[in-house]
């Protein structure tokens, strides 16, 4: 600071006043009204400097000739980066919740209480929405009129103090609110921020209802409820049984999302997911989102759209099973037109119907069309074998292909292969009857045609070591 300022003395003033305000009133959220309100340390310097260049020029006395100093400039340059990160952090919760939150709240030991049951009287078939909170909901549909919430509560506290605050700030609610929604309501967001308040929710609520779930970290189980059920969450395992309306999910991140037993249509999202299994949906189903674990689909009655961040996948109906796993693809008794794309996939389908639309970059292709016929085929592969085998007395057109590769007719007439001059690549041609067309192409890998049901395409059951005809 410059010889006979008054800033520096100032400046120390204000820090200290900053510092003591926060040790004597820590409910008032200091880094919060920092960072908001920092510009104003450069508007009251520049005010302060103004001021006492008036005094100096009313006295008579030489000007500075530059109104702030080097030094007082680096000073600002400072503030300003600071400032600017503060108010950054702020704006993206990282003080409230990102990062800092998690390091501190992970801090000290769990205190738990028992909540105070509550409830509210909701009629057969009402609208029940659960706020936004921490921890896991299970809800249950039963045949009484009344919603009613019980369960315990977790505070994660540097001392019983704290968490008994945290507790009493923190009560469980059911609301009629005016729209005749009938919220559930545990408070979390009053409690303070370095805390880390849970629950376990357990729900009854009419058979009849429509459930709306919100959450930031936590499993929802919803069992015997007739209308829709809608889940949204930051983070969340989905358990769903016995729905009879439609089904949403949307999710940031999820370990599993499964759905057994429902009578509408399921939705769902998620940007980090995992597993999904779906076992008799009577509705469509759509999936899309990056899912990185097991898929497994069976019973579904309607159309499937599955789109993922590598594959995507879309069928009529499958009656029977479609199962991914890891790098692999095995379907049996799916309905048609068949419409499946991947990055590096190897796939399996036997007792398939209708027509196929198969794109795949890097893998294996078995194909095992259903004894009733020979569906249309469009096969294209870039590098991987194709492996064919066509149900007898079938009718069909074939032209498969291979830029480089093996051409193996185990089928035999009227099939014919047409090898190139350098023998890597060629066709295996060939019709019977006025059959659909089947077209496959390999651009490197050995493309097999064969008779379903002949030794060389059955399969062993590992449990007896007995070939398996298809």
């Amino acid at each position: 600071m410059r010889k006979g300022s008054v800033i520096g003395p100032l400046v120390l003033i204000a820090i200290g006043a900053l510092f003591l305000m926060r040790s004597l009133m820590p409910q008032i959220p200091f880094w919060d009204i920092l960072a908001t309100w920092w510009p104003f340390l450069l508007i009251g310097w520049g005010a302060l400097r103004l001021v006492e260049i008036s005094v100096q020029a009313a006295g008579g006395r030489p000007l500075p000739q530059s109104g702030v100093s080097g030094g007082e400039w680096v000073l600002v340059i400072f503030i300003c980066i600071i400032g600017s990160t503060m108010w950054a952090a702020h704006r993206h919760s990282w003080w409230n919740g990102g990062p800092w939150r998690g390091i501190v709240s992970d801090m000290g030991e769990n205190y738990d209480y028992g909540l105070t049951p509550a409830t509210a009287t909701a009629g057969k078939t009402p609208h029940i929405m659960i706020e936004a909170f921490r921890g896991n909901a299970r809800i249950v549909g039963t045949d009484d009129e009344t919603v009613k919430v019980d369960g315990r509560k977790s505070v994660r506290s540097l001392s019983q103090k704290e968490a008994d605050d945290a507790d009493r700030q923190t009560p469980l609610q059911v609301i009629a609110d005016k729209e005749g929604t009938i919220v559930v309501r545990t408070n979390q967001d009053k409690a303070n921020g370095r805390l880390r308040v849970s629950e376990d929710l357990e729900i009854s609520v009419p058979k009849g209802a429509t459930i709306e779930g919100h959450g930031l970290y936590g499993d929802f189980d919803v069992t015997g409820v007739n209308g829709s059920v809608d889940i949204t969450s930051d983070n969340a395992g989905v358990r769903l049984q016995d729905i009879g309306g439609d089904v949403r999910v949307q999710v940031d991140k999820s370990d599993v999302v499964r759905a057994v037993g429902v009578k509408g249509k399921v939705d769902m999202r998620a940007s980090r997911g995992e597993d999904i299994e779906l076992d008799n949906i009577q509705g469509m189903v759509t999936a899309s989102g990056t899912w990185s674990g097991e898929v497994e689909l069976r019973n579904l009655a309607q159309t499937v759209k599955f789109d993922g961040s590598n594959f995507s996948f879309e069928a009529v109906k499958v009656p029977g099973q479609v199962r991914l796993s890891g790098s692999d693809l095995t379907g049996n008794s799916v309905v048609g037109p068949i419409r499946l794309s991947a990055q590096a996939r190897d796939i399996q389908l036997t007792d398939f119907t209708q027509s196929l639309d198969l794109d795949v970059d890097r893998g294996d292709i078995e194909l095992r069309p259903a004894k009733t016929g020979v569906p249309k085929m469009e096969v294209r592969v870039r590098s991987g074998d194709v492996d064919l085998a066509l149900p007898p007395q079938s009718k069909f057109d074939l032209k498969a292909s291979t830029d480089r590769g093996e051409l193996r007719n185990e089928y035999g007439a009227p099939l014919q292969v047409h090898e190139a001059d350098n023998g890597n690549a060629g066709t295996i041609a060939g019709a019977v009857g006025n059959g659909p067309q089947v077209r496959i192409t390999t651009d490197r890998g050995t493309v097999t045609v064969r008779k379903a049901g002949t030794e060389a395409s059955a399969k062993t059951d590992d449990s007896e070591g007995k070939p398996v005809e298809n």
